[in-house]
């Protein structure tokens, strides 16, 4: 039985669980969001125009004030927390949307999310608001990349009737 990661009718990461839009497969929820916790972590707003570098202390687009005292790998483990709790939303919001239509969703709940983390900031922590037009953008970059992370690394099971053997 050979185990490969494409577009076809059942899923596994070395069980037999059969494919089904209702099956939430939780390794890429997670690969998908530190994948795309990583992007935003070496391009901070989601655009390598941007002036931030690696080196900023950037919690998903915002930039955590240096009156705040926390360390630069602070921010980072911060940053992919955040990164991977969102990878599992998103992923769980998009898994029966097709990859193309699931990048669009998946910005679109990027957006949804910024509003969330907006209101969690503007509450709690309100220095830290500044440019929201690029946290949002950033947003919405990292819901793309991880939607389409996601619908990507699905596991997926070849059927023994279309593996021929020589």
């Amino acid at each position: 039985m050979v185990i490969m990661n494409t577009n076809t009718d059942t899923v596994s990461h070395g069980t037999d669980i059969r494919f089904s839009p209702r099956n939430f497969q939780w390794l890429p929820a997670l690969e998908a969001g530190f994948l795309a916790g990583l992007v935003l972590m070496i391009v901070p707003r989601g655009s390598p125009w941007s002036a931030l570098t690696f080196f900023a202390p950037v919690v998903m687009g915002r930039v955590v004030p240096e009156a705040a005292g926390i360390p630069l790998i602070l921010t980072k483990a911060m940053h992919l927390i955040l990164a991977i709790s969102y990878g599992f939303i998103i992923s769980a919001i998009v898994m029966r949307i097709t990859q193309m239509r699931a990048i669009v969703v998946g910005a679109i709940v990027g957006l949804a999310l910024y509003f969330a983390n907006w209101a969690v900031i503007d509450a709690a922590f309100p220095e830290m608001k500044g440019d929201e037009i690029t946290v949002a953008f950033t947003h919405m970059v990292f819901g793309a990349i991880a939607a389409g992370a996601y619908r990507g690394l699905l596991w997926r099971r070849i059927s023994s009737e279309t593996n021929e053997t020589p």
